[in-house]
């Protein structure tokens, strides 16, 4: 069973019983929050809801999922459900990869129009590089479908090299979600490394309150926004036969919803493994994963017409413009021209890539050439002509 209650909090300095603060939500989170704002003297409980475990399960199992990009995965921990926290660890490339593929499902338009995926990096580089891994994403962007630059605007990273920092990013992801209303993901690479690798070497008790204070409020926001996180983290140095544990088990533990371990594949094996070590809903297991890209995630139905024309225009800012060669520049213009005459066949084709652009230059470089080489000819026959004339 599960209480949802609303909270009307009012501050003791103000002399007034009118409430200017409330929240709405779980009684634990409720405490959660009173806990926070410690400076106010009371507040106003009114029971609005009565919502039975069974509701709950059956509500949670309805709505929308992200998937992970791997058929797999999904499978094995029922892909990623609006509003819990997700806890990988493991393998730092297989992070990197798993985080690139869930970025750019993320990314698809739901319900509510083109979303928003904040993308946290948090670590000291000077203990250890963290990478966002750019290249590969926007490449994996391109083959799902989507329009790099304008996915790429899409997603707002964060960065902290500090606990302190760390704290802060939490206040930033606050303003951020009260101008945007779409987000649809929220992922932090290295949630727990700071606690480790915070510069600061005196008051290390004030280096692990604020990390896991920024957790925590983390996880709050993001429960009550009905946003899911996705974290990464690295294994513990304690050695032991079975499977290793995160850093700062116990606590991560505690916080997360669902938790997996991600193993390379060994010599026999064909694909990486993930293990699920803890779910509120999913029996525990393992299976081996690989990633499916699916082409059409990212691409919007237009007219071909109005696609086509779109294209022409920006090849025509973004290429042409910049062309060195004049004599490429008209070749250019007059390709356009075969294209408008062949628009119907070309609606069976699919939509540039960089393979595209590549073969474009090198069909402007031979119509280039061939321009040319037409100049001499018509130039040849024409003194040939007046040979013979003169001959005759």
């Amino acid at each position: 069973m599960k209480y949802t209650v609303t909270v009307f909090i009012c501050s003791k300095t103000e002399g007034t019983q009118t409430p200017h603060r409330y929240f709405h939500g779980s009684l634990f989170y409720i405490r959660l929050r009173l806990a926070y704002y410690g400076g106010y003297s009371w507040c106003l409980c009114e029971l609005t809801e009565y919502v039975t475990g069974l509701e709950m399960l059956d509500k949670h199992q309805v709505e929308p999922q992200l998937s992970t990009g791997s058929p797999e995965l999904d499978q094995l921990i029922g892909g990623v459900q609006r509003g819990l926290f997700y806890f990988f660890y493991g393998d730092k490339a297989l992070m990197e990869t798993l985080f690139q593929h869930m970025t750019v499902q993320a990314l698809a338009t739901n319900n509510r129009g083109k979303p928003i995926v904040v993308y946290m990096l948090l670590g000291n580089y000077r203990k250890e590089r963290t990478n966002l891994g750019l290249e590969e994403l926007a490449e994996l962007m391109e083959d799902s479908g989507f329009h790099m630059w304008e996915a790429l605007q899409r997603v707002q990273i964060f960065t902290a090299s500090s606990a302190d920092q760390q704290v802060l990013l939490v206040e930033g992801l606050i303003r951020l979600l009260m101008e945007e209303e779409n987000v649809s993901l929220v992922i932090v690479r290295g949630i727990y490394k700071l606690a480790r690798d915070d510069p600061r070497i005196r008051n290390r008790h004030v280096v692990y309150e604020e990390v896991q204070q920024s957790i925590n409020s983390l996880r709050n926001i993001c429960a009550e926004k009905r946003i899911p996180i996705v974290a990464s983290g690295r294994d513990s140095e304690a050695k032991t036969k079975r499977k290793p544990m995160p850093e700062s088990s116990l606590f991560l533990r505690h916080c997360a919803n669902v938790i997996i371990y991600l193993r390379k594949r060994g010599r026999v094996s064909k694909y990486n493994r993930a293990f699920l070590i803890d779910h509120p809903l999913k029996p525990l297991g393992s299976v081996e994963y690989h990633y499916r890209v699916d082409f059409k995630l990212g691409r919007e139905t237009k007219p071909f017409r109005m696609s086509y024309q779109e294209m022409v225009d920006k090849l025509r800012k973004e290429f042409q413009a910049p062309l060195r060669s004049e004599n490429r520049r008209t070749a250019f213009d007059q390709l356009v021209q075969a294209w408008s005459d062949e628009l119907g066949a070309m609606s069976y084709a699919e939509s540039f890539k960089m393979l595209d652009l590549m073969i474009l230059v090198s069909m402007l470089e031979n119509r280039g050439l061939l321009e040319k080489l037409s100049d001499k000819f018509e130039s040849l026959e024409r003194r040939v002509t007046r040979l013979e004339d003169a001959s005759m």
